[in-house]
C-alpha cells in the first residue's frame, strides 16, 4: 500500500507538472497561493527512488530555495512571511542532516556530503548577517533563529566530517570564525553604529572557537592527524589573536567584553590541542608555539598574569597566564 500511494503521489505531480500549476509554484514564495504547491512537489521528489546520499543532495537543494525566498523576502518588506520561510529552511536543513546519518549508518560514503552541508550552511551565515541588517527589528528574531539553525546544521556536519577527515573539519571550522572577525571588521568600516552586529558576530566567534574544542577532543579519541591539526590550529589561532587585538582598539567600549571572550575562547582551542599533544608523548619543546609578540598582547589584554603553578603551554616562560590559571 505504501508503494501505491508513493506512485500515485507522482502521477498527480506529473500530471500538475503537465497544466504549469507546479512549474509556476517554482517562482512562489512563503505567503502566496501557490507555496504550498511548490513544497508539495519537493516532497514528492523525496519520494522518489534514490539512495540516502542522493536524497540528502536533494534536501541540501532546498536548503538554498529558502535561502532565495528569505533573501527576496526581505528585499519586499514581506517581514510578516519570514517566520515561515525560515520554520520551512530548518525543515529541509534538518532533513538533509537525517538522511546523511541514515547513509551513514547504511554503509554508505559521506565526507563529501558533510562537507557540503558545511560549505553551504556557513554561505548561508553570510546571506543571513545581510538579511539581519536590512530588516526592521521586528524581524530580526526569525532571521537570528535562521543563523541558530544554520550554525547548528554546520557544527553537526562537521563533527560528521571530523571523525572521517579531522584535519578538513578543523580547518573548515576555522575558516567559518575568520568569517566571523570578517563580519566585525565590516562593521568597523561603517563606524560600528550600536556594535550590536560586531557583538553578535564576536559571540558567534567564541562559539565557533569553543566548538573547536569538541573537533580537537574527536581527533585525540580517533589519534587521526592531530600533529597536522595543532599545526593549522596554532597557525590560525595567531592570526585570529593578532586581529582580535587590533579590534579590541577600535571596538566600542560595550564591545570590549566580547573581544575579549573571544580571544579567551579562541587561546582555550590552541591550549586543548597542545595538552593533547603534550598527553601523546610530544615534548614541550617540540609544540607548535604562537609567536610571542602576539601572545604577549593577548595576555596584555586579558591580564593574565601571576600564575607560577601553571606553565602556558607555548614553551613559554614560567609564570605566564592561562585560561585556567586566570588571576
Amino acid at each position: 500500500m505504501k508503494k501505491v500511494a508513493v506512485i500515485l503521489a507522482i502521477m498527480v505531480t506529473l500530471l500538475a507538472l503537465g497544466t504549469g500549476t507546479a512549474y509556476a509554484a517554482q517562482g512562489s514564495l512563503p505567503g502566496e497561493a501557490l507555496y504550498p504547491v511548490k513544497l508539495g512537489t519537493e516532497q514528492v521528489m523525496m519520494l522518489l527512488p534514490a539512495d540516502e546520499v542522493v536524497k540528502a543532495e536533494r534536501a541540501l537543494s532546498f536548503t538554498e530555495r529558502r535561502m532565495r525566498e528569505i533573501e527576496a523576502l526581505v528585499a519586499e518588506g514581506r517581514v510578516q512571511d519570514l517566520g515561515l520561510a525560515v520554520e520551512r529552511y530548518g525543515d529541509v536543513l534538518n532533513l538533509a542532516l537525517a538522511r546523511i546519518e541514515r547513509a551513514r549508518k547504511g554503509g554508505l560514503a559521506t565526507q563529501n556530503m558533510t562537507v557540503r552541508v558545511a560549505e553551504a550552511t556557513a554561505g548561508h551565515l553570510s546571506v543571513l548577517d545581510m538579511g539581519y541588517d536590512m530588516v526592521a527589528d521586528a524581524a530580526k528574531v526569525a532571521i537570528a533563529h535562521a543563523r541558530e539553525m544554520a550554525e547548528k546544521g554546520r557544527q553537526n556536519a562537521l563533527a560528521a566530517l571530523a571523525r572521517e577527515n579531522t584535519v578538513q573539519a578543523a580547518g573548515m571550522n576555522l575558516a567559518a570564525m575568520e568569517g566571523r572577525l570578517n563580519r566585525v571588521r565590516a562593521e568597523e568600516q561603517v563606524g560600528f553604529g550600536t556594535g550590536e552586529a560586531a557583538q553578535i558576530a564576536l559571540q558567534q566567534f567564541e562559539d565557533m572557537a569553543r566548538f573547536g574544542q569538541e573537533i580537537c577532543q574527536i581527533a585525540e579519541e580517533i589519534g587521526l592527524n592531530i600533529t597536522e591539526v595543532a599545526e593549522i590550529v596554532t597557525l590560525a589561532t595567531s592570526i585570529h589573536l593578532q586581529v582580535l587585538s587590533e579590534l579590541y582598539e577600535e571596538v566600542p567600549e560595550e564591545a570590549k567584553e566580547a573581544v575579549e571572550r573571544a580571544m579567551e575562547e579562541s587561546f582555550r582551542g590552541y591550549e586543548r590541542i597542545a595538552m593533547v599533544l603534550m598527553g601523546s608523548g610530544v615534548g614541550e619543546a617540540q609544540l607548535p608555539v604562537i609567536p610571542e609578540g602576539i601572545r604577549q598582547r593577548m595576555e596584555d589584554i586579558l591580564g593574565w598574569t601571576n600564575a607560577p603553578k601553571i606553565r602556558m603551554p607555548t614553551g613559554g616562560p614560567p609564570g605566564q597566564g592561562c585560561p585556567s590559571c586566570r588571576h
